[in-house]
């Protein structure tokens, strides 16, 4: 309890800090001068690979369109990496300008916004979800509603060296629906961080779809080479 009170402290403060420095000169990444009035330089921004994919991922009977933003390498694995696993809320801002393009570009249209959920250990390590907040930060600029619907139900073996077909093994039935209501009718946008395989997108968007929802459509910052 005493860890994940002290993580929660950590977020807010940097949630904060951010704020109060946003408008600071230096680039995030290579701390050169950025003259963008973004929170990267120039030279950092134009090595960031855009993808604006649509991937679609027909699995079990149940179809979903799942966008991406961005390739994950080189200056948008930093960012993300950065937000995940340090905390640098300011990397999650500046990706939500490359979410939001995608939507845009597309068209996508949606009634509520919700996130893939952490595992418990995994939010006792980090206080915080960064799919979560990606998805916090497009419910606010779409002006749309972020709702808490999936849960992880099950302890699962990390996905990081696991091969395609082990990955959706290793996930099958580890989500399950804790929302208050059924999704009748409703469009749901699912935000993630990085597709990969797509098996964690698939699962998620599977249960959403099990418990009314009309369509969910899967959107991510980035997509992996797997």
């Amino acid at each position: 309890m005493g860890n994940e009170f002290v993580k929660n402290i950590k977020y807010y403060i940097n949630c904060f800090l951010d704020i109060i420095y946003s408008g600071k000169e230096k680039c995030i990444i290579c701390e050169g001068i950025s003259e963008t009035n973004r929170v990267l330089c120039l030279d950092c921004i134009r090595n960031m690979k855009l993808c604006n994919k649509k991937t679609i991922i027909n699995e079990q009977g149940y179809e979903f369109c799942c966008y991406s933003s961005l390739y994950y390498s080189g200056i948008t694995k930093e960012l993300i990496l950065n937000l995940k696993y340090k905390g640098q809320f300011l990397a999650g801002k500046e990706l939500l300008r490359y979410l939001i393009n995608t939507i845009e570009l597309y068209n996508i249209k949606f009634d509520i916004v919700t996130y893939v959920p952490s595992s418990k250990n995994k939010l006792k390590e980090r206080g915080y979800n960064q799919s979560k907040y990606l998805a916090k930060l497009v419910a606010e600029k779409t002006e749309k509603k972020l709702l808490n619907t999936l849960q992880k139900s099950k302890r699962t073996q990390d996905q990081i060296g696991l091969g395609k077909y082990e990955r959706w093994e290793n996930l099958k039935e580890s989500f399950i629906y804790v929302g208050n209501r059924k999704l009748e009718k409703q469009k749901v946008l699912l935000v993630d961080d990085v597709l990969t395989t797509g098996a964690t997108a698939f699962y998620c968007a599977k249960e959403l779809k099990k418990n009314g929802a009309d369509d969910v459509i899967i959107l991510t910052v980035a997509k992996s080479n797997f």
